[in-house]
């Protein structure tokens, strides 16, 4: 299967179009005119029925928002691809040329998919996105099974599909927003209620987070402590509109934890957030880990990357640097593979560099 959806100053995306294959016939389902059958939950949540998709990460959370949709036994063919070659970001059409051969016109990706009526063009387009899947993941299933490498392919899927939902119903960390660590404990403190302000009025309003006010811009606002207008027009780039529909909620939540901070019963104010490149040891110690990871990963016929972003490994030594608990950053399958490696990576490092 496949979807459609638009999402471009929306918190949630608009679900514009459902594609099903089952193999013998194609369905298209048009969302702007029907609700989800139940029959059709029922198979996505079934967890006999194999659900094959495509880089489904942004599938996962559309369907989940708008249908209220769980898939049980999801096979992701991009994921199965970085598992088996390690082509970590392989598109549909690449996939559908290198492993069947045919070639994919893409020039309706970007078209106006909540228009209607749809186009001959859009709809043929539609339809391709999802019949070559049930052959790909055949292939790609016979390689993960000759690779021994299914296992952790399946955990990975499973992952995905909580971790998708996860990101649709927790607050985000206000600790990992831009330019934080230029706030000091107490404008931290600030920023924590700002940012949960802003998430909640995203949701509520179905507002993208940087059409309402962006990181740095808050960070900048709780710097100033603004209680007027006169001092909010000194901070730069906050868009006229927020600034008419905002600033009173802004001034409500600053002189509120003014006052609670002035009182005797303040509540303790997060230790404020270190910038990386102000840590000892960072790049050193990234560099170890990323040499520790590339020897797991060839150990285990995976791909560096799959194993571990550079971007994760650079949070992972930032986290062990500043006395954080790593461990909890690690889950599933990784923490199974990684957490006893690097976790002696890390104390020879520290043994040799006195940390």
């Amino acid at each position: 299967m496949d979807t459609e959806f638009e999402r471009r100053t929306t918190f949630f995306a608009h679900l514009a179009l459902v594609q099903i294959y089952d193999g013998q016939s194609i369905y298209l389902i048009d969302p702007l005119q029907v609700s989800c059958p139940d029959e059709l939950r029922k198979v996505f949540a079934d967890p006999k029925i194999s659900i094959i998709l495509h880089s489904c990460k942004e599938d996962l959370e559309v369907l989940y928002t708008a249908w209220q949709c769980k898939i049980s036994a999801l096979m992701d063919t991009q994921i199965a691809y970085q598992f088996a070659k390690g082509d970590v970001s392989i598109g549909y059409a690449k996939l559908v040329e290198t492993l069947l051969g045919h070639q994919i016109d893409k020039q309706q990706t970007c078209s106006d998919w909540m228009k209607r009526p749809l186009t001959p063009e859009q709809l043929s387009y539609a339809a391709i996105d999802v019949v070559y899947l049930p052959e790909i993941a055949n292939d790609l299933e016979q390689q993960l099974v000759d690779c021994n490498l299914q296992h952790l392919f399946q955990q990975e899927c499973d992952e995905l599909t909580v971790n998708a939902i996860n990101r649709v119903e927790q607050m985000p960390d206000y600790r990992e927003a831009k330019d934080v660590w230029r706030l000091t404990s107490s404008q931290l403190s600030l920023f924590k209620q700002l940012f949960e302000w802003r998430e909640n009025i995203a949701r509520n309003q179905n507002r993208t987070r940087n059409h309402i006010i962006r990181d740095h811009s808050m960070v900048a606002l709780a710097q100033s402590e603004a209680t007027n207008y006169e001092q909010l027009k000194l901070i730069s780039d906050i868009h006229p509109r927020s600034l008419r529909l905002y600033a009173c909620d802004w001034f409500d939540i600053i002189q509120q934890w003014q006052s609670t901070t002035a009182a005797d019963n303040s509540p303790i104010t997060p230790a404020a957030v270190l910038n990386p490149r102000d840590v000892k040891g960072f790049k050193p110690l990234s560099d170890r880990l990323e040499k520790s990871i590339k020897k797991i990963a060839s150990e285990n016929c995976l791909h560096p990357t799959l194993l571990m972003s550079k971007r994760l490994i650079r949070r992972l030594s930032f986290l062990m640097l500043t006395q954080s608990n790593w461990r909890s950053s690690l889950s599933g399958w990784r923490k199974e593979l990684l957490t006893d490696e690097i976790g002696q990576c890390f104390e020879q490092f520290k043994a040799q560099n006195a940390v």
